[in-house]
């Protein structure tokens, strides 16, 4: 069982750091472990010591001397210096600055402030629904003020680990299985997010077991129920993401009341949980790890911007996770094994970038060359720009049961933003919105065709084939086509009568994102409308005629629209859920008159090409 040693309670850490500064005692030493929130409070604290002395000793001649404080995006810190400074420091002139986010949140009183204001000697009446931020902060004053905290490394304090770093690790095993040690955290503790074990417990089969050193938690072997997934967030907001993606990942129905403090926190979690972006924010960054959207290895860049976000609160999460789905890998047994050189396979892109098409002959020449030189059973193909699936880091790749035979396997797609989000928090553009449900209604039609054994499509970027299947089909791929290897490749394989099936699972999905531009969309749409005339397969050209008829259909008559919109929608809403009705209605409007012009474009002009 791999174990996991989670960050301390920056909770905790920062109102034991709160109470120091106000009593002028000694600031417990931070360390780069610890999480950045502990950190940049520690070092704002310590700088208006050295400036102004202790409560109320502010040195001679430095009641003028100006200090500005960059908080990051800390909003702990800004709430407590903001109190902190008119308690103690009422004529220091000290400005408290940061990252724009959390300055467009200053001004709102939140938990934080009332916590402040508690640990500064307020009498604050308790309320019948106090929030667990304000009774941890009452009962860390009344041990700090009434007993001497065990020892931490001497620092005279004893620091929990984080039940809020912890519901990443539920929310992996809840998805994913297996069973972790969380190292440090404590059944009776003081931090309200605790509740994380009895939801997790309750909703999606994740048992806990208490030791000294921690807790155990391991997937139940009973199903999880179909049942309605209800919690109110109001007094953990902190857990939402995980829980969010959870029941997204196990397709469990979610309701989630007193979220409207999710607007307000390092980004909307409302919208970055729907659009699957990290905006920042180091939960959402966390979540979306421990889902499997954004598996290692992260693509290259990615990984320092991750590393950054994600120190807020928990700087070791990537190394923990990269250790743990290592271990997972390594231990993965009980299914038939394909026999893959996966991890050569994916290393080797098959596009004309990155120094694979060296001879300039195109993609599909690049494409022989490497499956000419493989020396394994099956290959996996995934263009140079997605999101790998999660199954992609198996050391030993494992096909579900009653899948072992497959000759040609097409896997799910899903068209999501360009990650980490906009800066802004808005998502993906219009058109971004509006490639989001095309796809969705694409990849349920795939799906939904390949089930019924009549495979329409497919993908060259996520599909596994046989390598003999491959060979065996290649004099059918048209060379003389820059593109359709995924397609023709299709066709030559039902033609041979190869099995072909589909693993439609979250594991085996992989990300694409939207063209940035209408040209580049309409560019891509004839690019792919070119190579039609040359599709024989009975199936293939059934749909596809039909969906071309229907279109110039709604040309010529709109009120079929009436008629297409439900049926069409139903599609996008099984992919994407949260589509909302207006993007698919427009593009329901628009389809029929790009279609015609990608058609057209794809038929009579070169230059689609």
């Amino acid at each position: 069982m791999a174990a996991v040693k989670l960050p301390i309670s920056k909770s905790i850490a920062n109102r034991l750091l709160l109470l120091q500064a106000i009593h002028g005692d000694s600031l417990m030493r931070v360390s780069p472990d610890m999480p950045d929130d502990v950190i940049v409070l520690h070092d704002a604290l310590q700088k208006i010591r050295d400036v102004y002395g202790v409560p109320g000793s502010l040195p001679s001649g430095r009641a003028g001397v100006g200090l500005t404080l960059h908080l990051k995006n800390c909003g702990t810190a800004l709430r407590f210096l903001q109190v902190h400074l008119e308690k103690c420091y009422p004529d220091a002139p000290v400005e408290l600055t940061g990252e724009p986010r959390l300055m467009e949140r200053a001004g709102k009183p939140t938990t934080q402030t009332t916590s402040a204001r508690i640990l500064h000697g307020e009498d604050i009446p308790v309320a019948p629904d106090e929030s667990p931020y304000i009774t941890m902060s009452r009962r860390i004053k009344e041990l700090y003020e009434t007993t001497s905290l065990p020892s931490r490394e001497g620092s005279g304090l004893g620091i929990e680990s984080d039940w809020s770093a912890a519901a990443f690790w539920y929310e992996y095993v809840a998805i994913h299985g297996g069973e972790l040690l969380l190292e440090g955290l404590k059944r009776d503790s003081l931090q309200g997010d605790k509740m994380v074990a009895q939801i997790y417990n309750r909703y999606f089969g994740v048992i806990t077991s208490y030791f000294p050193e921690g807790v155990k938690i391991s997937k139940s072997s009973v199903p999880v129920r179909d049942q309605v997934v209800a919690i109110d967030f109001e007094n953990i907001p902190d857990l939402y993401p995980a829980i969010a993606l959870t029941c997204e990942r196990l397709k469990l129905t979610f309701q989630a009341t007193g979220t409207s403090r999710l607007r307000f926190k390092e980004s909307n979690r409302l919208r970055s949980v729907r659009m699957h972006e990290v905006n920042n924010d180091h939960r959402m960054a966390m979540a979306l790890m421990a889902s499997g959207a954004y598996p290692l290895p992260l693509p290259k860049g990615k990984g320092e911007e991750m590393q950054r976000i994600i120190a807020k609160s928990y700087p070791q999460f990537i190394e923990n996770f990269n250790q743990i789905t290592t271990e997972s890998r390594r231990s993965a047994d009980g299914q038939p094994t394909v026999k893959a050189d996966v991890r050569t396979l994916l290393v080797s892109h098959i596009t004309p970038r990155r120094g694979i098409n060296d001879d300039n002959l195109g993609k599909k020449h690049a494409l022989s060359k490497l499956i000419h030189a493989a020396s394994t059973e099956y290959v996996w193909l995934h263009d140079d720009d997605i999101e790998w699936p999660f199954a992609a880091q198996k050391a030993n790749l494992t096909f579900p049961v009653g899948k072992e035979n497959l000759d040609l396997v097409i896997l799910p797609l899903r068209m999501e933003s360009s990650f980490p989000g906009g800066e802004d928090g808005s998502g993906p553009s219009l058109l971004g919105k509006l490639q989001i449900a095309e796809y969705a209604a694409i990849q349920e039609l795939t799906m939904q065709s390949a089930k019924k054994e009549q495979a329409c499509m497919c993908s060259g970027a996520n599909l596994i084939v046989k390598r003999e299947v491959w060979l065996a089909c290649e004099p059918d791929l048209h060379p003389e086509i820059p593109s359709g290897d995924d397609m023709f490749l299709l066709e030559a394989a039902k033609r041979r009568g190869y099995k072909i099936g589909v693993i439609d699972e979250p594991d085996y999905t992989a990300v694409v994102r939207p063209v940035t531009s209408w040209r580049a969309f309409l560019h891509q749409r004839m690019r792919w409308a070119g190579k039609a005339p040359k599709y024989t397969d009975k199936d293939i050209i059934r749909y596809g005629a039909f969906v071309a008829a229907a279109n110039i259909l709604q040309i010529l008559c709109p009120l079929i629209i009436l008629i297409k919109f439900p049926i069409e929608y139903s599609l996008i809403k099984k992919r994407e859920p949260r589509t909302p009705w207006y993007v698919a209605l427009l593009l329901e409007i628009l389809y029929p008159f790009y279609l015609l012009i990608s058609l057209l474009g794809g038929l009579f002009s070169r230059r689609a090409w």
